[in-house]
Formats: structure tokens, sequence, C-alpha cells
């Protein structure tokens, strides 16, 4: 020990060793003197506004741990260090500890409760199913996958070399080739083909039904 220690700390150690009247007679009620003699008379208020504006926002176990560390500055009762405790809590912790039969008898019983609640919590909001796709989602999904296929069919009807439904009957009516409407041959044998040859061609090529022999 030295400095302002030292010299605080060198009478009270002679007027103890001479068992001098007024000395400490333990070693807390040494601490006492010491602690008064160079604590921050300001650390009390300062660590009465942390803990008044302390709220959980993680963990309850984080929240204790923070509360704990701040009440170390204070010399607040159990019942205050409770009733404020209750404050910054989740609410939904606080609404369990308020559905017990009975009351945490001491800050650290509320500890213990708060965080075994908050625990229980946390495992079912993990284990709970998760709720169905919303009507709505749904319906967009439909919608989006309507809108692809019309663009598509839109792009093949653009198609120079595109036969509709309509005219692919009448030309095997009339006994002519779907492909190019011409006679004396079938679809699958026309020596005309068409007239480009794109992958958009090739796409309506499967949608032709095969002509009747």
């Amino acid at each position: 020990m030295e400095g302002k220690a030292a010299d605080w700390a060198t009478p009270i150690i002679n007027d103890i060793t001479s068992d001098k009247p007024g000395a400490p007679k333990d070693v807390k009620d040494l601490t006492a003197r010491f602690t008064a003699a160079f604590s921050d008379p300001d650390a009390k208020r300062a660590a009465g506004r942390k803990i008044v504006a302390l709220q959980q926002t993680t963990s309850t176990a984080d929240y204790v741990t923070e509360f704990r560390n701040i009440s170390a500055d204070l010399d607040w009762n159990d019942s205050a260090l409770q009733d404020q405790f209750l404050r910054g809590v989740h609410w939904k912790v606080k609404e369990q500890i308020a559905l017990r039969d009975s009351d945490p008898s001491s800050i650290e019983e509320l500890f213990n409760v708060a965080i075994r609640i908050d625990n229980i919590r946390r495992e079912n909001d993990e284990n709970r199913p998760k709720r169905p796709q919303p009507s709505g989602q749904r319906a967009t999904t439909t919608t989006t996958t309507s809108t692809t296929s019309t663009a598509r069919r839109v792009e093949i009807e653009k198609s120079p070399n595109y036969v509709a439904p309509e005219e692919r009957d009448r030309r095997r009516a009339e006994g002519l080739c779907v492909k190019c409407g011409e006679k004396g041959h079938i679809f699958r044998n026309c020596p005309n083909g068409w007239r480009t040859k794109a992958k958009i061609e090739t796409a309506k090529v499967g949608e032709e039904q095969p002509e009747k022999e």
C-alpha cells in the first residue's frame, strides 16, 4: 500500500495495534471507513440513474447481470431492488411472475425465477410450429405463375410459324399438312420445314398433336 491509501491507513493501523480508543474494531469496520474515504461521492447517484433507466433488451440472464453490477453501488434494501427489477424486465417475464402463487422472497430468488421463465419462453418460441403462408402470398405466387404462362403463350402466338388450333383442325379436315398447309404429305414428313429454327418454334412443335394418317 502506498500513496494516499498508505497515508490514510498508517495512523489507523497504529491505532489498532495500540488498542487506541476509536480504532476500527474489525475488518468490516475498517472496510467501511476505507470506502467512505475513497469512494466516489457521486457513484451512488450515478448508479441510481442507471438502474432506473435499465430495461431488458436481450435475454433475462443478461439483464440480471447488468442489474446486479449496477446495484452493487447502491444501498437500496431488497424490496426496493425487486420493485426496480420488475420495472425493467421483459413484460412477458413479468406477466408470468405475477401469475405465481407466491412472490419471490429475495432479489436473488427473483433473479432465478425470471431467468428460468425467460429460458422456457425462448425455448417454446423456437419449437413453436411455423405459421402457414398467408393466403395473400399464395395468391401472389399463383398470379405470378399465371402471368408467366400467359406471356409465354403470347410469345408463341407472335411467331410467324405459329398455327392456331382452329387452323390446324381445318387443315386436317381438308387433308392438308398441318405444318405447311399443302397437300400430298403429312406433318411429320413435311419437306417444306419451318421458315425459322428459333427455340420458340421448337416449343410450339411440342404442342402440335400428331396428324391422323
